[in-house]
């Protein structure tokens, strides 16, 4: 198959340029292989016209259709693919019917991907609330020049919560070290992730907190790398 042969479904589609659709009708009197698909697409799409009786399908095959998309259980929709698959069959010719069932299964589609994409939508509309401020604070108070200050909140927007850290005037890392975030509640201490700062000194962490998460304080580390799962540095800041 030669690079003109790819052309074949944009010449069917009328999507090529004049000086390309001409090239490739004069390919295509040379080309046996393009001339039998072209004949078989033009044949399919031609059949559609005339190749059956009018039937009126099932009263039921436009709700069925609509909860197919909605289905929750993988199983079913297997089952009533393989049902229309048969209705179509018995109406149509196999040409047609493949064509109308690939029809059907990109309508699912589309349905499918807008339903998600009203659903995310609706989930951006969603107001955000303030579930908790924390107050951070320099963990050595008698440090010289330690003015590092900032603050975290975990905001709530429907079902999801999100941890977001702000902090101020943190000192200069070096190479591949990293502040980490903690979270501690009784003892108990869970990695919330790393940042790094900018040059000002201003560093910016969220992270999606899921629906065990619990804890009443946060510390920042410095660590040497970000692979830690407990805390190797010292401890820079913390809330109050």
């Amino acid at each position: 198959m030669s690079i003109e042969c790819d052309n074949l479904l944009s010449f069917l589609s009328d999507e090529l340029e004049e000086k390309e659709k001409k090239a490739f009708a004069e390919h295509l009197i040379h080309c046996p292989e393009c001339t039998r698909e072209y004949d078989q697409m033009t044949e399919a799409w031609n059949s559609l016209k005339w190749d059956f009786e009018e039937f009126a399908p099932p009263s039921s095959l436009k709700s069925e259709v609509m909860n197919f998309v909605f289905e929750s259980n993988p199983e079913i929709p297997v089952r009533k693919v393989k049902k229309w698959s048969s209705f179509f069959r018995k109406q149509f010719t196999p040409i047609t019917s493949g064509l109308l069932l690939a029809t059907l299964v990109l309508v699912i589609v589309l349905l499918n991907s807008n339903v998600q994409l009203k659903k995310e939508l609706s989930a951006i509309n969603l107001p955000v609330e303030v579930e908790t401020t924390l107050s951070l604070q320099p963990a050595d108070k008698t440090a010289v020049n330690m003015n590092t200050d900032g603050v975290a909140y975990v905001l709530q927007q429907g079902e999801e919560r999100r941890l977001v850290v702000q902090i101020q005037n943190l000192p200069t890392l070096k190479e591949s070290e990293v502040y980490q975030v903690w979270l501690l509640n009784k003892g108990e201490r869970a990695n919330a992730g790393t940042f790094k700062p900018d040059e000002a000194g201003t560093g910016l962490l969220t992270y999606k907190l899921i629906l065990n998460d619990q804890f009443n304080q946060i510390g920042i580390t410095k660590e040497p790398d970000p692979n830690g799962t407990q805390p190797r540095g010292k401890k820079i800041v913390g809330s109050s």
